[in-house]
């Protein structure tokens, strides 16, 4: 977990993921060193060690619920009515919960927003400022989930996670990572990583958790596939304390969210 914040989530789900356990595994501990070679520029060599504030407050925000669209046959999903933060003292006015996706996501208040499920199964919430837009260029905040179809979960969880590409030709994938430049990861544990970088393109701050645990392919077939499930923030400069607070509560629901 990034370090500034713990969440409480007034609703539990759970789910069976199996861990790689062959030596394509990703280390199993944190590491103080990146896992991969890194096409961006790394913010700070430690993202775990975000700046906590002296001062937390502990607050109660109730979830407000945006429609989610539907690629295909509508799901139904359940969202808390409230959800317990703690917070450096400095967010516990300006914070606000929205739920889309199946996901409860924290943002600064007055921001907006939009959730979609496609037909292959992937989902995603993006959260944008007044005056903002969800498409890429601005800030924004990010939760995506990758969908059931072939392929779709390799390519995009093959940038964070070595393990990821090597298994890919393990199971005859490698043709859905082709291109995949990875990203440089610091470890939580083999399945979660954290990453920070800074956009070329807009100057922007990236700080994300990319979760990647094993599962039975949910298609039918005996080869597993990854559960590919990525949070981003997108900051101007100076508001890493904001992107830990945010990503500590999505990152606790991944393995919840199935």
């Amino acid at each position: 977990m990034l370090s500034g914040c713990g969440v409480t989530i007034n609703t539990a789900q759970g789910g069976g993921n199996l861990t790689p356990t062959s030596s394509a595994s990703a280390p199993s501990s944190r590491s103080g060193s990146p896992s991969s070679t890194s096409p961006v520029t790394v913010v700070s060599s430690t993202p775990s060690s975000s700046h906590t504030a002296s001062t937390t407050s502990t607050v109660t925000l109730p979830v407000t619920v945006i429609p989610t669209s539907f690629g295909g046959s509508p799901s139904y999903f359940q969202y808390p009515s409230s959800i317990t933060v703690t917070v450096p003292a400095q967010y516990a006015t300006q914070m606000q919960a929205v739920g889309g996706a199946n996901f409860v996501v924290i943002s600064p208040k007055g921001w907006q927003g939009v959730a979609a499920e496609g037909a292959d199964g992937s989902r995603s919430i993006i959260l944008y400022p007044p005056g903002g837009s969800p498409q890429p260029g601005g800030p924004r905040i990010l939760v995506q989930t990758a969908g059931g179809c072939v392929g779709c979960a390799w390519s995009e969880a093959a940038p964070y996670f070595a393990w990821v590409r090597q298994y890919a030709n393990q199971y005859q994938e490698s043709t859905m990572i082709q291109g995949a430049t990875p990203v440089t990861t610091y470890h939580q544990s083999s399945i979660l990583h954290d990453y920070q970088f800074v956009s070329t393109r807009t100057g922007l701050h990236v700080n994300g958790v990319a979760y990647a645990p094993f599962i039975q392919n949910p298609n039918g077939t005996n080869s597993p596939t990854p559960l590919f499930r990525n949070a981003q923030t997108i900051f101007p400069a100076g508001q890493h304390t904001l992107a830990t607070v945010i990503l500590n509560n999505v990152e606790q629901q991944f393995a919840q969210n199935n």
